[in-house]
């Protein structure tokens, strides 16, 4: 290697070791990590278990499941996630109706935009709530539905 290539080396190296590191976000532990290892003799209905694992594997945050049977009528079943941003949360919603399609979950619904900041999967009884950051703490699901039992996988 010829002495000029070796000092340009050097310089890019440095150059490299200077650059500023990227920020890192402290995920909040999501409820999903551990949906592979839950068996479907859980109780949760499959379309939870399936809609749990597609949000973590897509890098959805703070995944929380709402069990609402003991405390409202408009659904059994709540599931939430924050989206990092408005194009994420279309692909979540996307990605959402895909697997619901391919799972046959027919008579499923969805409801909201990417650009609204909060998308509704609805079937039977079991709501996927994806939104923005801001919509999500505008909304508070989980504080107005405080006495809902919380399920962790």
């Amino acid at each position: 290697m010829s002495e000029e290539k070796v000092k340009k080396a050097k310089v890019v190296k440095k150059v490299a070791v200077k650059a500023p590191k990227a920020k890192t976000v402290k995920k909040v532990p999501a409820a999903a990590s551990k949906a592979k290892a839950v068996k479907k003799d859980s109780g949760l209905p499959e379309v939870i278990l399936k809609s749990v694992k597609f949000l973590d594997d897509k890098k959805a945050e703070n995944i929380v499941i709402l069990d609402l049977r003991k405390v409202a009528n408009i659904s059994e079943y709540f599931v939430v996630a924050t989206a990092a941003n408005a194009p994420h949360l279309k692909a979540l919603s996307d990605g959402l109706q895909r697997l619901f399609k391919n799972e046959q979950y027919e008579g499923y619904r969805v409801a909201g935009t990417g650009d609204s900041g909060w998308i509704i999967a609805d079937y039977y009884g079991v709501m996927v709530h994806v939104f923005s950051s801001e919509m999500r703490n505008l909304y508070d699901l989980e504080k107005l539905w405080k006495d809902a039992k919380r399920i962790t996988l």
